[in-house]
């Protein structure tokens, strides 16, 4: 049921595991890692191969983002037999997955991996676009049957308190997506100068979930405190 074991395999903080029964008189199933390993295996011996619809219902469908969300939607949609485009704004699908989750957990060749089958199946990715700029909305609503969406998570919440407009305070997303687009555009290395850099400085990042953890994995890996 869950179209994407290869990103959750990885990514997912398994709170499954956590309450899972068997962990009352022994260990939890370890679903984690079985997901991981039945995904990749499939993979490696072909199963995992595109399987278009073998009928089209001749609708068409718009999503509007290529997150997680957009992309399980666009999955769905097209399963059933729709015509599906995701439109992103960014220059890669993949929304968070792709920028704002660094590679030491979900390697970006991995994202490529499955955005290539989906294409295999049919749905058409418009990358660089973005909805209400680069496209009027109007346009969108005549052109399909049907618009999602998917817009994703990207907008930060902000904190009201003395000193916030000072520099080097930045939100969470676009420091790791600094990151990303920089190992991206120089063959997987950092080029001082490309993006926002913590080498060298005391860090502190406030919000301790798992984008707060991935910026201090991250402020590590510059080289920081």
């Amino acid at each position: 049921t869950n179209p994407f074991p290869e990103f959750t395999g990885r990514v997912c903080p398994a709170p499954c595991e956590v309450g899972c029964t068997c962990n009352l008189n022994g260990d939890p199933i370890n679903i984690k890692e079985k997901e991981l390993s039945i995904i990749e295996r499939a993979y490696e011996r072909g199963l995992a191969r595109p399987e278009p619809p073998a009928v089209r219902t001749g609708k068409k469908v718009a999503v509007v983002g290529s997150g997680p969300s957009g992309l399980s939607v666009a999955h769905y949609l097209n399963m059933r037999g729709h015509s599906v485009t995701v439109y992103e704004r960014s220059d890669r699908p993949g929304g968070l997955l792709m920028y704002g989750i660094p590679n030491m957990k979900l390697e970006k060749q991995i994202i490529d991996r499955k955005i290539a089958i989906m294409e295999e199946e049919g749905i058409i990715f418009q990358t660089g676009c973005n909805v209400g700029k680069d496209v009027k909305a109007a346009d969108i609503l005549k052109e399909y049957d049907r618009v999602i969406l998917a817009c994703g998570a990207s907008n930060p919440r902000d904190i009201k308190v003395p000193g916030r407009d000072a520099q080097g305070i930045y939100f969470a997303v676009d420091f790791l997506k600094s990151t990303t687009k920089a190992l991206w555009a120089n063959d997987m290395k950092l080029k001082t100068g490309s993006y926002i850099s913590a080498k060298g400085k005391n860090v502190i990042v406030i919000g301790g979930g798992d984008t707060g953890n991935d910026c201090v994995g991250t402020s590590i890996r510059h080289g920081a405190k």
